[in-house]
């Protein structure tokens, strides 16, 4: 099966990826990344200080994007506009299957369009609860007990409206920091990836349905953060 892998260079996908390519090899693989999730704006400074930490690699223990490639055999490929200029590359691979983890762009209707089966993104929160960005962020801030991924499709342009394929939840331990626990969704996350993949036909073949509407989330402001670290909770 022809599948293309769409991620956000950063700690998280790299630790998704060290685990899901390797478990891939009968497959053909494609690699397209985006530089950051969401529009660049103006935040609060430790939000800037948390993207430096998720996007700085050295002293990971998992393989790089590069060894990461060689193993996929097929070279990482920036994408700066998935639905325009990057479309016609992903349609050229003729993928079966596109798999997102931390993509940082919006699917819009002619890159769905493009994979036989359909597309399946990992979601870093527990829908439909939690929809948007930095769903762990905002589950720790109120107060919810267990964190979580969620994998399912993407349908349409909506975000992270589509059925869900499977989930999974780990206890909060608040002795970690935020980045530490997000992190440690990725492993258990890709395992989601790989049993998809494994059933995809048969997943495709089942009805699917649109979430409930669920709260949509986006990045924090000050008094959020603020709020955060008044509970003891700590970014990095």
């Amino acid at each position: 099966m022809r599948i293309a892998l769409l991620y956000n260079r950063d700690i998280y996908a790299q630790a998704a990826l060290g685990h899901l390519i390797p478990s891939m090899q009968e497959h053909r693989l494609e690699l397209f990344f985006s530089q950051q999730v969401g529009r660049r704006v103006k935040r609060d400074p430790r939000l800037d200080k948390l993207s430096r930490a998720e996007t700085t690699f050295s002293g990971t223990a998992t393989l790089s994007f590069e060894e990461l490639a060689v193993i996929a055999s097929c070279k990482e490929q920036r994408i700066d506009n998935i639905n325009s200029e990057g479309l016609e590359r992903v349609a050229d691979c003729e993928p079966d299957l596109i798999v997102s983890i931390r993509f940082g762009q919006i699917l819009e209707e002619p890159v769905i369009a493009v994979p036989r089966i359909g597309v399946i993104n990992l979601h870093s929160g527990l829908l439909p609860a939690y929809k948007g960005v930095m769903a762990s962020f905002w589950s720790l801030l109120n107060g919810e007990r267990q964190l979580g991924t969620t994998l399912h499709w993407i349908t349409d342009s909506k975000i992270d409206s589509g059925a869900i394929i499977s989930t999974q939840q780990q206890q909060v331990d608040t002795s970690k920091t935020y980045l530490q626990q997000v992190l440690s969704l990725y492993e258990p996350g890709a395992r989601q990836i790989t049993e998809a993949v494994n059933d995809i036909e048969a997943l495709a073949a089942q009805p699917h349905y649109d979430l409930p509407k669920g709260q949509y989330y986006s990045f924090p402001e000050t008094a959020d953060i603020d709020q955060f670290e008044a509970k003891g909770l700590r970014l990095l």
